[in-house]
């Protein structure tokens, strides 16, 4: 049986998920990790290691950490390694790759990307997948290029796409589906069993970029239209990217219900809302619509109170 080498680059759960997958296996060695150095969380500060970081501590792999970006002391220490990798995979990173560190593997270098590659390539498909209502998407496992996600495919598992999802169980469900594929996917790659397939050099969505903040906001105008059933309303200061969403199907309420789950939990889609206390920032956590295309809140959260039903404060939107 060969043993193959692997380096894991990546930061979260998912790329645990991943890098177990391989080490379950028994096929598979990790020579090295390189992962985010840990960060101060929460209201103390703690610095805190990432679930990738644990794992390499619990299973004593060699760990390489960065922090801004990949700079000349993360490739010296790279390349302190006798022999290259036979594949580097990249899980939830969120680094540009250099030239040099994908021509390093002697296979490959592999990358998990959620979508239904050419679609939503960029750092936020499931964001972009939930945020337009899709309901087909797909788990990519690609070989990295210079390029964003262009690379050629090596597999591609295809799900549907529920209409409760968030991001959360959108990333879960994809990084599950390929981590018990992964291994063996890997292993018929090396011997020449799956041959790669190219891609599209265009795709057919935008780029699924990274979300800030700002994307999230709503005018609270829309919402209120929405819960009356209009599909059309006056938008005022709405971000960018709701207007766009608005712009492909000009109906509010299947806007809002999309963007409440395909931005959750960040940036979260939220408004301000007057109250019998003056104007007040409020999230909205959860929403859907009813069979004649009305919005219904469900979840939602007022800047200083706890997250709560929307029936339990409505009565405190103020009705002057």
């Amino acid at each position: 049986m060969n043993t193959y080498t692997v380096s894991i680059a990546g930061s979260t759960q998912h790329t645990r998920m991943c890098a177990e997958a391989l080490l379950a296996d028994g096929r598979f060695e990790v020579t090295w990790i390189l992962t985010p150095q840990p960060k101060p969380i929460g209201r103390k500060q703690v610095l805190t290691a990432n679930s990738l970081h644990l794992l390499a501590q619990e299973r004593n792999i060699p760990t390489i950490l960065i922090d801004k970006k990949i700079d000349q002391s993360v490739k010296t220490q790279i390349l302190r390694a006798e022999t290259p990798p036979d594949f580097l995979l990249v899980v939830d990173f969120g680094y540009f790759i250099p030239e040099w560190l994908l021509e390093l593997p002697r296979i490959a270098p592999l990358n998990i990307h959620p979508s239904l590659l050419p679609r939503w390539r960029g750092s936020s498909p499931g964001q972009f997948v939930l945020m337009n209502g899709e309901k087909e998407s797909a788990v990519t496992l690609m070989i990295m290029n210079m390029g964003m996600d262009t690379g050629p495919v090596v597999e591609q598992i295809l799900f549907a796409v529920e209409n409760t999802w968030t991001q959360t169980e959108y990333y879960n469900h994809s990084f599950t589906l390929v981590s018990k594929v992964l291994a063996q996917t890997i292993v018929d790659l090396a011997e020449g069993k799956r041959q790669p397939q190219a891609q599209p050099p265009e795709s057919p969505t935008p780029i699924a970029r990274r979300l800030s903040k700002e994307d999230g906001f709503i005018d609270w105008s829309c919402v209120q239209s929405a819960m009356i059933g209009q599909k059309d309303a006056i938008v005022g200061t709405t971000s960018a990217l709701v207007m766009e969403l608005y712009s492909k199907s000009r109906h509010w309420p299947q806007v809002i219900a999309h963007a409440s789950k395909g931005l959750m939990p960040w940036p979260t889609l939220w408004t301000i809302i007057p109250t019998l206390k003056g104007p007040k920032r409020m999230q909205i956590l959860g929403a859907t619509t009813t069979d004649n295309e009305v919005l219904l809140l469900e979840r939602v959260k007022i800047e200083g109170q706890n997250e709560s039903n929307w029936k339990q404060v409505e009565s405190l939107i103020s009705q002057a």
